[in-house]
């Protein structure tokens, strides 16, 4: 059987997989891969004829991620595409229902290089140096030789016993360092840790039914392990989670900042603790204590990607642009695949104005998780925000073909029509959402479900208006609950409030002037003269961020 450590070429059908390149040939033609379709490739070239599991091909190709189903389908779907196969008549890949996939045609394996290519520079090519590989030796060459080889032979002797002395004496100091900081553990306490490893896998699928998973398995390792810190924070996180990404509620709230707070009271100077309690200010509103948070996680851990990511992401929603992108560029430059960060980057360019490159960037992260539905998200309100309303609704409806009825998805679509005034499919998406959730009162799909409805709800409406008052006094930065009491305050035409909240938007962080111009619940305030220095003052500030970030731009632009 041929070593597979040697093989560096695979032969099959009318390809040949060169893995000493890293390159695909169809005959004399590159195929240009992707690194993921490309390692994909390889898992199954590899184990031909062998059928490999999901999860098998989630470990080859992901090794380092915890990734769905739909991501891997979504990979294969990419590879096949790359080589011309059809999954309906497949001449590559097969899948095979409820147990993976394999390839189909007979691989060849060859080892066409004995040496590794740094041994085979020819010095042939360069008159200054004698190709000792094939000079006679003779006379003096042949005692130069024997001498040279002697002293080689010598050196390599002392060389030697000097690397093992040295080495030797590391392995015993780090071994004896290791033992020095060994944790013994208890039953109870490895139990815990298994727990958390549980939950931050799930966690980190960024999926309703995952993120409860989650909270299970950390609120386990708290019961097993009562001062287990990281616990604490990852419970934090996922309640942190269940309201930025799947409308949560107020308890959810309450419950990240609480466990937060108990993580840093186990932790002591643990950055996840700090993240998480960044994490938790930010879903409460409290945007300047979150940055707070963040700052103190960098100063112990200032190479954490999710903690550099996220700081950027609350300074582009503080409309500190130059602050955002020199931090998500760090954070890009610390993990080039991390998608959280390319969807960061593309929601700060758009804020710029640079719609295209906020769309390569949202379809980079969307390429490589598929399944990362804030990407597809953005993606669509992108569209909405260049009034490209068709675009939009493809977007969000061929998402939702997979995803059915995921409310972030839905959200968008109901957006996708309120802002294109077809207000009725808008009544009835955000009546739907409404229903089918317990969230906030104080949610956008709550507010806009009754100003959309067509009746006389005016005590709740002066209800919402008290509450968002409320959050506010109480501390809330948050641009969107000044925008949502503009809103209201326009429902029931009163110009002078809604004029009043939509430029306490602005300084809260709102630079998205299509919010206010396509908005049609804001037509009985678009004629007021108020309102339109409002759209210049926005135009103004972008126009000068855009110009003082123009070098750093062209970074995003690679």
């Amino acid at each position: 059987m041929t070593n597979r450590k040697s093989v560096t070429r695979y032969l099959f059908n009318d390809l040949i997989l060169d893995v000493q390149r890293g390159m695909l040939f169809r005959d004399i033609e590159v195929i240009p891969l992707p690194k993921l379709s490309y390692d994909l490739l390889v898992a199954l070239v590899d184990s031909s004829p062998s059928l490999l599991s999901q999860q098998e091909l989630m470990e080859k190709v992901w090794p380092d991620r915890v990734i769905g189903d739909e991501t891997l389908k979504q990979r294969v779907k990419l590879l096949r595409k790359s080589l011309g196969d059809d999954a309906t008549a497949p001449r590559y890949i097969e899948a095979v229902r409820g147990r993976g996939y394999r390839l189909l045609p007979k691989v060849k394996c060859e080892c066409v290089v004995a040496r590794p290519p740094a041994v085979m520079l020819d010095l042939t090519v360069n008159d200054l140096y004698p190709n000792l590989a094939v000079l006679p030796l003779s006379g003096l060459w042949k005692k130069v030789s024997k001498i040279g080889l002697a002293v080689f032979f010598m050196l390599s002797i002392l060389f030697g016993w000097q690397s093992y002395l040295t080495s030797s004496h590391s392995i015993e100091t780090k071994s004896l360092q290791q033992s020095k900081a060994q944790v013994i553990y208890s039953d109870d306490e490895i139990l815990a840790r298994e727990f958390y490893r549980k939950g931050l896998s799930y966690y980190k699928r960024y999926r309703k039914i995952d993120n409860n998973i989650a909270i299970d398995f950390f609120l386990k390792s708290i019961d097993k392990d009562g001062k287990y810190a990281l616990a604490y924070a990852g419970v934090s996180q996922a309640y942190s989670q269940q309201v930025f990404q799947f409308e949560g509620t107020d308890k959810d709230k309450t419950q990240a900042i609480d466990y937060a707070y108990l993580s840093i009271a186990h932790g002591g100077q643990s950055a996840e603790s700090y993240k998480a309690l960044g994490t938790a200010y930010y879903v409460s509103g409290w945007l300047s204590k979150s940055v707070d948070a963040y700052i103190k996680a960098l100063s112990i851990s200032p190479n954490n990607i999710d903690t550099v990511s996220n700081l950027g992401f609350i300074y582009s929603e503080q409309a500190k642009l130059e602050r955002a992108l020199n931090q998500i560029e760090k954070a890009l430059m610390l993990s080039p695949n991390h998608v959280v960060s390319m969807v960061h980057a593309g929601q700060t360019l758009q804020r710029l104005g640079r719609f295209r490159l906020a769309k390569l960037w949202y379809e980079k992260a969307i390429e490589l998780q598929p399944d990362y539905l804030l990407a597809t998200y953005h993606l669509g309100q992108l569209s909405i925000e260049q009034k490209q309303y068709d675009s939009a609704k493809k977007i969000y409806t061929s998402a939702l073909s997979i995803y059915k009825k995921h409310p972030l998805l839905m959200s968008g679509l109901a957006e996708t029509y309120l802002f294109s005034s077809q207000i009725e499919p808008a009544k009835d998406l955000y009546q739907k959402l409404a229903k089918n959730k317990s969230s906030s009162d104080l949610s956008t799909i709550h507010i806009l479900s009754i100003v959309l409805s067509g009746q006389d709800k005016a005590d709740q409406v002066n209800d919402l208006i008290i509450l968002l008052k409320s959050v506010l006094n109480s501390g809330s930065e948050e641009s969107k609950h000044s925008y949502n009491l503009a809103i209201l305050y326009a429902h029931i035409n009163n110009e002078k409030d809604a004029l009043r909240y939509l430029v306490q938007a602005i300084e809260q962080g709102l630079t998205s002037s299509y919010m206010l111009i396509d908005n049609p619940i804001l037509d009985p305030i678009k004629g007021s003269a108020l309102f339109a220095s409002l759209l210049n003052k926005i135009k103004r500030k972008q126009n000068q961020e855009s110009n003082s970030l123009a070098e750093k731009v062209v970074f995003w632009s690679l």
